[in-house]
């Protein structure tokens, strides 16, 4: 009996769909800057040459020092890799989706593939992938209250947005009851089945719990470093006596979870950017945070590009040889 054939039109439309919702994100950045677009070029006009250097130095040192996370993640269920190993494979596989080209770029290079390469079971290098993004969601989510909470702007954000917030949680709620509803259909699609079986082999392995508290202490502390870029270039935007470096790590967290969340939208670009600076709307006006999520995320996309330099004149050598720690440790 053979399977039932996929709907090519349903896959088109999808397909579509998932390469026009970052430009339409983007998009809705922009025309909400454009009413106020003299006050913009004012705003770009002022913007201080030094914080935009020291901000990109510290994007730089986020994106290097966080690509050692991953190591750390494989590490801790029993696959050590060299640490320069590991920090090329996540940086290419990270920079590689902005540069165009035929197929899928980011899948090709991804982790998981070039993880077997330095021997890696094909079970823990996918496994490994949703552990560190758990990994990341917990160290933006404490950096996010943490800067909120001490900023006093978590109070200002409730008591301004409270009908916001409500009708969120109201979405949010059925959200769940639509899942529960469709459940039967959903889990007998092919991706559930799949993350399913991920599950159940992530609940299987044995940690190393010092290790997994090592990665999320270091994503804490280089959520904070990120979120003092944020506040430098607000600062270069003039806007350093409107927020103090504590809301403005604390909206970039804020941001950064609200992208990650956007289904669909790649990098969740622009989600993250107006999600920031609606965070910030109580202290200073809205399109001047836009604009400096924005010019923050244009340094990020820089540093993402330049941390691929080295790697052109830097080779592996030889492949690694890695023995796993534990051997019963898969399942």
């Amino acid at each position: 009996m053979t399977a039932p054939k996929g709907n090519p039109k349903g896959s088109r439309i999808c397909g579509s769909t998932r390469k026009l919702a970052p430009w339409i994100a983007v998009g809705c950045v922009v025309l909400a800057l454009l009413p106020r677009a003299n006050e913009v070029k004012l705003s770009l006009s002022r913007m201080s040459a030094g914080c935009l250097v020291i901000a990109l130095a510290l994007c730089l040192a986020y994106w290097f020092l966080n690509a050692g996370i991953w190591s750390w993640i494989l590490e801790s269920v029993g696959y050590p890799v060299p640490y320069l190993a590991g920090v090329r494979v996540w940086l290419t596989s990270e920079s590689l989706r902005w540069i165009p080209g035929p197929g899928s770029i980011c899948g090709a290079c991804s982790r998981v593939t070039a993880a077997r390469g330095l021997g890696v079971p094909l079970v823990v290098a996918s496994i490994s992938l949703p552990l560190e993004l758990s990994v990341a969601v917990a160290g933006w989510g404490t950096v996010a209250v943490i800067g909120l909470t001490l900023s006093g702007l978590g109070l200002r954000l409730l008591s301004t947005y409270a009908g916001l917030i409500i009708l969120f949680c109201a979405a949010g709620l059925l959200g769940v009851l639509g899942l529960r509803l469709a459940r039967p259909w959903i889990s007998r699609q092919p991706w559930f089945c799949a993350g399913l079986e991920r599950l159940q082999a992530l609940l299987h392995l044995r940690f190393r719990r010092d290790l997994l508290i090592r990665s999320y202490l270091m994503a804490v502390g280089l959520n904070a470093l990120h979120g003092i870029g944020f506040w430098l270039m607000l600062a270069g935007l003039g806007g350093q006596h409107m927020v103090n470096p504590v809301a403005a790590i604390g909206a970039n967290a804020a941001g950064w979870l609200l992208g990650f969340f956007a289904i669909g939208i790649p990098g969740g670009i622009g989600v993250r950017e107006a999600g920031a600076a609606l965070v910030l709307s109580p202290l200073m006006p809205w399109q001047q945070a836009v604009l400096a999520a924005a010019l923050w995320r244009v340094l990020q996309i820089v540093a993402e590009l330049a941390s691929l330099i080295p790697w052109l004149f830097i080779s592996d050598g030889r492949r690694a040889r890695l023995e796993p720690l534990v051997e019963e440790n898969i399942f």
